[in-house]
């Protein structure tokens, strides 16, 4: 961690982005493979067992010796070997593997000469339950249940599925074939080449060779599968689904129909494969929801399905998004990939801004831009603790890469920020650029500057060096001096350690709302800047939010924008409700300036601005014990937001925003939540009526609703919403109510809700989504359970465990005791990953604040009546 100031600082960062070679294994400290040998290309040979849940393979890879060695060193995980051959000789190897590392060592007798080779290997290897190299997913049909296959290979799970060099840089063309049952589909990265019937009722297929790729794109699925499909220019463009579930996918479709050639225009480089294949699947998983696999991405039903009885506009919304990050992925991450796993942001923070992007095009009714401002915001929340880390951090081992919201929307923030700052046109300019000069290869952050500086003409490395080479966030200090004002840096933090002074080179944009002027310079820690605007005018900072950082003002300057906030733009509301609510809870700034807006804010305002302030409310409620101050506090907030309830209701107003539609189902459930007699009234009485009427609950209002009837749910509701569950062959319904079992608030059914996600009645791939609930609602009883059934735990989530679990199930946690258990567990087997630190790191913070902040709130509450 870099904790230098000023231009040693940036020097030092500067380093760190241009130091990562496009050759890992040269980097010291890292869990990396010798570089004496490379992949060129690999034929690999696979038979599942889908009963079984094992399968036999064959791989034959054609490899470049660039050292002389008699050790070839490659990764494999949870296979067993049989024949090893090398064109050349004639003795078998010694083989050893280290499980620990994930790889095996075949020893020859004497070195191998540098030049071409052939390996062979034939092995045994595991189907898992969980979504971990190939796996298995069952699902319920009203011919009974299925299994089909799928693979997931980030990051690093190809190793499970075939012995390889599994890392980034080492790119390779591959080419599949598969032995699967006669009855299926398989589908792979790239069009089929030849069939075969092998007479056992199998098949054999054999894929076209893929381009030059990282390993963690290969993909493979077998199931009783149908695809829908269109031609989009000269790519096929399909969706793959399980048999009956293909109106489902009609709207997926359309969406890539349009994204497909937008991108292709953006970038300046066409998609390069003949086919384009969202295969969804049905359950979901412990860490992800989508992968982009090049030519043949996953998804889990969920995020890309749409069944108009079921799927809410917030389902409708996520879906294009995912489909617009994981199609952006496939320049962004596989045609140009990420050297090594520090650079993930590269990878993971454009596929989260271009989906932004892409949604603000398709879409701009849905105000993506003030959507993602949430994302912002939980990434500062995150960078202002001790868990935070750069956005470009070393990493070690792969399997410790950090898929989480640094890498993921704090990388956005800052794409953002450095392309208002520059400016859209020379950007993309930059972009169309690096994809240019790097297809087929890897990158690193320096590669990305370059082509920014080339394109703008700007000096913009020390920017990107301050925000991606060091964790943390700016607080821009605002002070009135009569008719002028000071602006100075320091850093925001929560903690001690994320206090410790660090400097960025800020681009800051100010205005005078009503006024025709603007101000935009740099402002770094040690040098303040003073401006002059028109006497007694609020001053608005970071106006339009590009900036990534928080603004505080003095009590004056905050006092004459507070007079103005009703009309501010929705994206200057929101920047000060989620600064304040920052500083509120950190104590700088009383928390009643957080309720005192939200208070104020107008019922027409933005929904987006609304859904802010709900969710801000929920966070509150889940502070307090069940007592007299929540109950005062849960009256309070009924009448917050009771102007806007009225407006919104439960039936969809001619004419009415399209986010109108997502805050009415926060609405629901958080008035649901609150105790609202007449909102929980209705709930109960649609969901009464929903199997006689299928109108009493349609798709914008029913998953809120099924979640405000479990919440007071008494036993026979319980079981009647379980036995729909169990019942439906629908895959998204089922998800859907497993989903909202567990936030019933009685703690008896809470307590029935675990044994029924570690039993064995749910599809295994939703047990984590069924603990959600109660480890928000009970977390200590939660916590309890799971320890006391880890074995049984540890077995569901294989090969990962219930620790790599913890963080899907952790967000409502505010309990520094299980806290610290969980983190002491995590550590004794192995290490925490960074995004269970972070989730934990939350938990300790949200103690905090229940201790030091709720009194204050609770004061509020009191003179509010």
């Amino acid at each position: 961690m870099i904790k230098r100031i000023g231009l040693g600082l940036v020097l030092a960062a500067t380093t760190l982005l241009a130091g990562c070679g496009a050759t890992p294994a040269a980097e010291s400290g890292r869990n990396v493979l010798p570089t004496d040998i490379t992949p060129v290309h690999y034929d690999i040979v696979v038979r599942p067992d889908a009963a079984a849940l094992t399968f036999t393979g064959s791989v034959s890879a054609d490899v470049q010796v660039v050292r002389a060695t008699s050790a070839v060193t490659l990764n494999a995980a949870d296979m067993t070997f049989g024949k090893v051959r090398l064109d050349g000789v004639d003795a078998a190897p010694t083989v050893t593997f280290d499980e620990k590392a994930q790889t095996a060592t075949l020893t020859f007798a004497s070195p191998l000469a540098v030049g071409k080779r052939r390996l062979a290997i034939d092995y045994t290897g595991k189907i898992n339950q969980q979504a971990f190299g190939l796996f298995s997913v069952d699902y319920a049909t009203d011919q009974g249940e299925k299994r089909l296959l799928a693979t997931q290979f980030e990051s690093p799970d190809a190793r499970r599925f075939a012995p390889m060099w599994d890392e980034p840089a080492l790119k390779a063309t591959f080419k599949l074939t598969v032995e699967a049952p006669t009855a299926d589909m398989v589908v792979s990265n790239t069009p089929i080449e030849s069939v075969a019937p092998l007479g056992d009722g199998f098949t054999r297929t054999t894929f076209a060779a893929t381009p030059k790729m990282s390993s963690y794109l290969l993909f493979l699925a077998v199931g009783d599968f149908e695809r829908i499909s269109r031609k989009v220019g000269d790519v096929d463009v399909g969706v793959v689904v399980k048999r009956g579930s293909t109106g489902q996918a009609g709207y997926a479709l359309d969406a890539a129909a349009q994204l497909l050639p937008w991108f292709n225009d953006y970038f300046g480089t066409p998609y390069p494969l003949p086919k384009l294949d969202m295969v969804a699947l049905p359950g979901g998983a412990a860490s992800f929801s989508a992968m982009e696999n090049w030519g043949a991405i996953l998804y889990f039903e969920k995020a890309v399905l749409v069944d108009d009885r079921i799927s809410s506009q917030a389902d409708r919304q996520g879906a294009f998004s995912t489909i617009a990050h994981e199609m952006a992925h496939q320049w962004f991450g596989d045609l140009v990939t990420m050297a090594w796993w520090d650079d993930l942001w590269l990878n993971e923070g454009f596929a989260s801004w271009m989906a932004t992007k892409a949604l603000t095009v398709f879409h701009p009714e849905w105000d993506a831009d003030l959507q993602a401002m949430a994302g912002r915001d939980g990434a500062m929340n995150l960078d202002a603790r001790e868990a935070t880390h750069p956005v470009v951090q070393p990493v070690a081992d792969a399997r410790d890469a950090a898929f989480d919201t640094i890498s993921y929307q704090k990388g956005q923030a800052v794409i953002n920020m450095v392309e208002a700052w520059i400016g859209a046109d020379n950007f993309r300019t930059a972009l169309r650029a690096y994809m240019k000069k790097h297809a087929y290869g890897n990158t690193v952050s320096d590669d990305l500057w370059s082509a920014v500086e080339a394109a703008s003409g700007q000096p913009i490395r020390h920017i990107a060096a301050d925000f991606t080479g060091q964790p943390g966030v700016p607080l821009i200090k605002v002070t009135t001096l009569g008719s002028a004002w000071r602006l100075s840096q320091r850093r925001f933090g929560v903690d001690a350690p994320s206090r410790e002074p660090l400097s960025w080179a800020t681009p800051v944009a100010a205005t005078w709302p009503g006024q025709k002027r603007d101000w935009r310079d740099m402002v770094s820690m040690g040098q303040s800047v003073r401006l002059k605007g028109p006497a007694g005018a609020p001053l608005l900072v970071n106006f339009g939010q590009a900036g990534y950082f928080r603004t505080a003002y003095d009590a004056k300057a905050f006092s004459r924008l507070q007079a103005t906030f009703g009309s501010l733009a929705p994206a200057d509301q929101l920047g000060l409700l989620y600064d304040y609510w920052a500083f509120g809870q950190q104590g700088t700034a009383p928390v009643s300036r957080w309720l005192d807006l939200a208070a104020s804010l107008p019922a027409d305002a933005n929904p987006v601005v609304w859904m802010q302030v709900v969710d801000v409310l929920g966070q509150i409620d889940r502070l307090y014990d069940a007592d007299s101050d929540q109950t005062a506090f849960r009256t309070r907030a009924r009448t917050i937001l009771a102007p806007v309830w009225s407006r919104i209701g439960w039936i969809p107003v001619e004419g009415e925003p399209a986010t109108a539609v997502l805050l009415r189902a926060r609405l629901i459930e958080a008035l649901g939540r609150f105790d609202d007699p007449a909102v929980v009234a209705e709930a109960r009485a649609r969901f009464a009526r929903m199997g006689s009427d299928p109108s009493a609950l349609p798709a914008g209002v029913r998953e809120p609703a099924l979640t405000v009837v479990a919440m007071h749910a008494d036993a026979a509701t319980w079981e009647r919403l379980r036995q729909m569950a169990l019942a439906s062959t629908n895959a998204l319904e089922k998800q859907q109510i497993y989903g909202v079992l567990g936030e019933t608030r009685d703690r008896i059914l809470a307590q029935r809700t675990l044994v029924l996600a570690l039993g064995a009645e749910p599809p295994t791939t939703l047990r984590q989504n069924i603990l959600r609930g109660p480890s928000a609602n009970f977390p200590a009883m939660t916590w309890a359970y799971l320890k006391a059934n880890k074995a049984r735990a540890d077995a569901l989530f294989a090969p990962g465990s219930m620790v790599g679990m913890l963080p899907r199930i952790t967000g409502g946690w505010a309990d520094e005791a299980i806290a610290n258990e969980a983190l002491a567990m995590a550590k004794a087997e192995g290490g925490a990953p960074p995004r269970l630190k972070a989730s934990l790191s939350a938990a300790v913070y949200r103690a905090k604040v229940r201790r030091e902040r709720l009194d204050e709130i609770s004061a509020w509450v009191e003179q509010a009546r």
